[in-house]
């Protein structure tokens, strides 16, 4: 019996406009008309997670960062995992010593030395997962970000580590050469205070080790006092894959990442473009549930 649904959005969720299909959107109305529950584990940060659900017009629990921060229905922070300022210096010397720079996600916003590069990832990512990027579209949406404060161009991210009312949650790393990338993951894997993931081929992201989208769902199923077996959980990347390995119904998505079938139950027929989750949850709800 499934209680509970649990989706990362990029990728998944989310087709590649960043919105939600209007498949998905009935197939999430289906399901709790039927007493099962809903919410959305992401990395994205809580005010880039909420715009988008908000145009959808529904709300849910979020579970944002990768699951180092997490919100209630009504936008109150539930859980937080910060990471510790030593830990962050020790993160940003060690890619220094390989000649790359990072990005600091906060609670409050993302600090980036380079807003250029950033929007470049965005297109890179884009291409990486066979789509060609709306170079315009994906440029007027960053900037319209910073334009909001949610996207700060500072000369030095290291002067905006754990601000007062503002702490660091996440650091991300954007780089096109996947050899440089694994070389920076393997550096950073000697601190055993963090977690270092992915959601796509050109970037790493780096989370305290108490935080992780598996922890987040464990936590949150303990306070609804819902059995992981009770739980499905659907996404495409590398850093839903602590959630899908406690999920008795876990799902990848067809444009998952080998990786990530290889860790789940079912793989969708379809894509994130073509409403690949809200299928699966009708043929889930109806093979498991009987409705």
């Amino acid at each position: 019996m499934i209680k509970l649904i649990a989706t990362d959005m990029d990728g998944t969720f989310l087709n590649s406009e960043h919105k939600i299909t209007k498949e998905n959107l009935e197939a999430v109305e289906y399901a709790r008309k039927n007493g099962v529950e809903f919410l959305v584990v992401t990395g994205r940060a809580y005010y880039e997670a909420l715009e988008v659900i908000t145009e959808a017009n529904f709300k849910t629990e979020i579970l944002t960062l990768n699951g180092a921060v997490n919100y209630d229905t009504s936008g109150e922070i539930t859980k937080i995992f910060p990471l510790d300022t030593k830990d962050i210096k020790f993160i940003i010397n060690e890619l220094k010593n390989i000649g790359i720079t990072c990005k600091i996600y906060t609670k409050n916003c993302l600090y980036t030395d380079s807003i250029q590069e950033y929007i470049q990832a965005f297109i890179d990512l884009v291409k990486g997962q066979g789509f060609e990027p709306d170079v315009e579209g994906l440029t007027k949406e960053v900037l319209r970000r910073k334009d909001k404060g949610h996207i700060v161009e500072v000369a030095n991210v290291e002067d905006y580590i754990n601000l007062a009312d503002n702490p660091t949650i996440k650091i991300i790393v954007l780089h096109q050469d996947r050899k440089k990338l694994e070389e920076a993951k393997n550096l950073l894997e000697k601190n055993t205070n963090i977690e270092i993931t992915s959601s796509g081929y050109n970037n790493l992201e780096i989370i305290s080790k108490e935080a992780s989208k598996g922890n987040a769902l464990i936590d949150i199923c303990k306070k609804k006092n819902i059995d992981l077996e009770n739980v499905m959980s659907l996404g495409d990347n590398l850093n839903d894959i602590s959630m899908l390995e406690i999920s008795k119904y876990s799902v990848a998505m067809k444009n998952a990442t080998p990786k990530v079938k290889e860790k789940s139950k079912y793989i969708t027929e379809f894509d994130n473009n073509n409403s690949g989750v809200g299928r699966m949850i009708k043929k889930l709800l109806k093979e498991v549930n009987g409705i």
